[in-house]
């Protein structure tokens, strides 16, 4: 999957977000999540907790950019920005441990999912 230019300079300075595509593509891999608007939400907003350098303020300029500027085909619904916020909020709750030590259905359980 080819991923759009304009979506990746505008994801590129935010932390966790910003990390290499292959890192994400695994992480899409590693938690079986799909490639939905929702799924990208969920992982996007996971990396981005999960990052230390992430604050409240990512969550506030991601969610402005991504339901605003992004491409229609790309853009986040109000529901898919809860899933992120809440997404957000997992991730710093695992900060501390890798990815690849973060049991793997983490992102399928109903909190994420009762948006």
């Amino acid at each position: 999957m080819e991923v759009d230019p304009y979506i990746e300079f505008l994801e590129n300075w935010i932390p966790g977000i910003g990390e290499c595509t292959e890192l994400h593509d695994n992480l899409h891999s590693y938690f079986d999540v799909g490639f939905s608007i929702r799924d990208e939400a969920k992982l996007l907003g996971f990396q981005l907790g999960h990052h230390p350098a992430s604050s409240f303020l990512h969550v506030l300029i991601f969610s402005v950019m991504s339901t605003t500027i992004y491409p229609l085909k790309y853009r986040n619904g109000l529901r898919d920005i809860a899933t992120f916020f809440k997404a957000y909020l997992l991730g710093k709750d695992w900060q501390s441990v890798s990815y690849w030590y973060i049991p793997t259905e983490i992102l399928k359980i109903n909190y994420l999912n009762t948006v």
